[in-house]
């Protein structure tokens, strides 16, 4: 059996608090062929010697200064050898340690650019709700958009993501803006109903619900939609009140 190597790119920043079960829940899966990079920001709390214990089941590490983690995440495309990319960023977990066999074992998936499964999302360890997949083809109106695929649960051919490469004019939305991209260009995405990833919420995104929200009008295009503002109003409301 020929198994297609999968990238695994995992980013981090003073994250020795939640490093460990990221790494432990790539290394430890039963597919036979991962190549598994970790580009950490410069962390000074502990997470070096964390990344250091596990390093002979690393391919590539490395720890300096970058301008956010889209830049972080573009240092791991550059890097990345696979015939697939996957981006589990510190804290996030594949589900369980058959993810990539079930995904890749007797498939390859040629016939698309990406695919993508489900998500769990989790609170301090525990489950909390799933995360809504909403393609962008389903959609009749951009501001109902959503969040399209969680990046944790999303696999992207590496040749295509060396091509496009994360955009840094985005600081919180440049993987929706990439997957967008690719389905603007006419790219297959394949749905895989399969729990893939265990999202921490309580990560630096989650905590910019907000911002995320305006930056996808932007990737968009209606972001002077007036629908699109009152969807954001309401949205902002919301927030604010913790609903």
């Amino acid at each position: 059996m020929n198994y297609p190597i999968i990238s695994v790119v995992t980013v981090s920043y003073n994250a020795a608090a939640t490093i460990e079960q990221t790494i432990l829940s790539v290394i430890n899966q039963t597919y036979p062929n991962i190549e598994y990079i970790i580009i950490d920001g410069g962390s000074t709390d502990g997470t070096i010697e964390i990344i250091k214990k596990y390093e002979n089941r690393i391919h590539f590490w490395l720890s300096e200064p970058d301008n956010g983690i889209y830049d972080a995440m573009n240092k791991g495309i550059d890097k990345a050898t696979g015939q697939w990319i996957n981006f589990m960023n510190a804290g996030d977990c594949f589900h369980d340690n058959k993810v990539l066999e079930l995904l890749f074992g007797e498939n390859n998936h040629d016939h698309c650019i990406a695919m993508y499964g489900n998500t769990n999302l989790v609170k301090n360890g525990l489950f909390v709700g799933r995360f809504f997949n909403n393609p962008f083809w389903k959609v009749r109106y951009p501001f109902r958009t959503g969040q399209g695929f969680c990046h944790q649960s999303l696999f992207t051919k590496t040749s295509m993501a060396k091509k496009l490469r994360f955009d840094l004019s985005y600081k919180y939305a440049a993987d929706f803006a990439m997957s967008y991209r690719l389905y603007l260009s006419g790219y297959d995405f394949e749905y895989i109903n399969l729990v893939i990833a265990d999202y921490d919420i309580t990560g630096v995104s989650s905590q910019s619900r907000y911002l995320i929200i305006r930056e996808f009008g932007k990737v968009l295009g209606c972001e002077q939609s007036i629908m699109y503002k009152l969807y954001c109003c309401i949205f902002y409301i919301k927030q604010i009140l913790n609903l």
